[in-house]
C-alpha cells in the first residue's frame, strides 16, 4: 500500500487531505509529465455533499493502479512509490505530482 496525500479539495473522496477510497486509479497512458496524468477516481463534490457530513473515512494508505506506462513507479500497472501526492492540475481537475518519467 502507498501513503496517499490528496490536495484536491474539490473531490468528494477527499477528507482531511486523505482519500476515502481504499484504492484509486491514476490515468495517463501516454504521460511524459505530471500534467499528463490524472486521478481517474476523482468525483466532484456537489452542494449537498459540501453541506452534509462526510460520507467516508480517510484512508492514508491505499492501492494505486497506474496507467502511466512511462512512470518510474509503475510496475505492471501498480504504483510502487512509498508516497503519492495527487493535486489540482492546471488544465484539468487533478494530476499525480509524484509522476517521474523513466
Amino acid at each position: 500500500m502507498t501513503n496517499l496525500q490528496c490536495g484536491v479539495s474539490s473531490c468528494a473522496n477527499n477528507s482531511q487531505g486523505c482519500c476515502c477510497l481504499q484504492s484509486i486509479e491514476v490515468g495517463g497512458t501516454q504521460a511524459s509529465q505530471c500534467a499528463d496524468t490524472c486521478c481517474a477516481s476523482f468525483q466532484p463534490q456537489n452542494s449537498a455533499m459540501q453541506n452534509g457530513p462526510s460520507q467516508g473515512v480517510p484512508h492514508p494508505n491505499c492501492q494505486i493502479s497506474c496507467a502511466a506506462q512511462s512512470c518510474t513507479y509503475n510496475a505492471g500497472g501498480s504504483c510502487t512509490a512509498a508516497q503519492v501526492t495527487v493535486r489540482s492540475g492546471p488544465g484539468q481537475q487533478t494530476e499525480c505530482a509524484t509522476f517521474r518519467q523513466r
